[in-house]
């Protein structure tokens, strides 16, 4: 039922969306990799689940919390998916989430997807994201920004713990992990996928995440 329901959806909002062209700004090496994404408000989830050329070979990163009608409240409350100033912030406080709650988590979990977990669970998302990566030679989609506030998400620093994915997949594989930036631009209809980016291993990676971080938000954003 998953996946027919995703594959049913995915046939009917894809005319609904601008036709974007993809460009790749060095050839794609076919390698198990992780693209990140910028949001651009809704338009980087739908595009990567429904147009992206590599979906049907791709994993995406979805919080928990929404794929899930117990939590989906709450999360959509903290998530901003309204302008808080708004006075009719009260009253969308009160529909909006229980209404998402029953439709919003059937879809989420039609996506092929890893849950991404912020707890002590956490570790059941690395392990999950790493056997899709080896044993399925499938890529990973995330999005990495932070949101800030209504329709906002920060352009200076993003969600890295991903990034330990890097040493533990060379661990498991002795390989390296590459990341694609990618750079939506709904509006300009054209999605780029920029020049891969590679963490030295010689290096902890400790080292390397500002300079990782700053990478991937130039790839994102410019």
């Amino acid at each position: 039922m998953g996946l027919r329901l995703y594959h049913f959806l995915r046939f009917v909002v894809r005319p609904f969306l601008p036709r974007v062209e993809t460009t790749w700004e060095v050839p794609f090496d076919g390698r198990p990799c992780v693209f990140v994404c910028n949001h651009d408000r809704a338009m980087g989830p739908l595009e990567m689940a429904v147009n992206f050329p590599l979906v049907d070979e791709s994993r995406i990163w979805i919080f928990a919390d929404p794929l899930s009608r117990e939590t989906t409240p709450a999360y959509v409350r903290q998530d901003h998916w309204w302008n808080e100033t708004s006075r009719l912030a009260p009253f969308y406080n009160a529909v909006i989430p229980p209404v998402v709650s029953v439709l919003l988590p059937p879809i989420l979990r039609s996506v092929p997807h890893v849950p991404v977990y912020h707890d002590i669970r956490a570790v059941r998302t690395m392990k999950e994201t790493l056997r899709v990566l080896r044993d399925e030679k499938q890529h990973i989609v995330i999005f990495p920004e932070i949101p800030t506030g209504y329709g906002e998400h920060s352009t200076d620093k993003i969600n890295e713990g991903f990034l330990n994915l890097l040493p533990m997949y060379r661990k498991l594989t002795g390989e390296e992990l590459k990341i694609w930036p990618i750079h939506l631009d709904a509006r300009a209809h054209a999605l780029r996928v920029k020049a891969p980016i590679v963490w030295d291993a010689g290096r902890s990676l400790e080292e390397q995440v500002p300079e990782l971080s700053r990478q991937i938000l130039n790839g994102m954003f410019q």
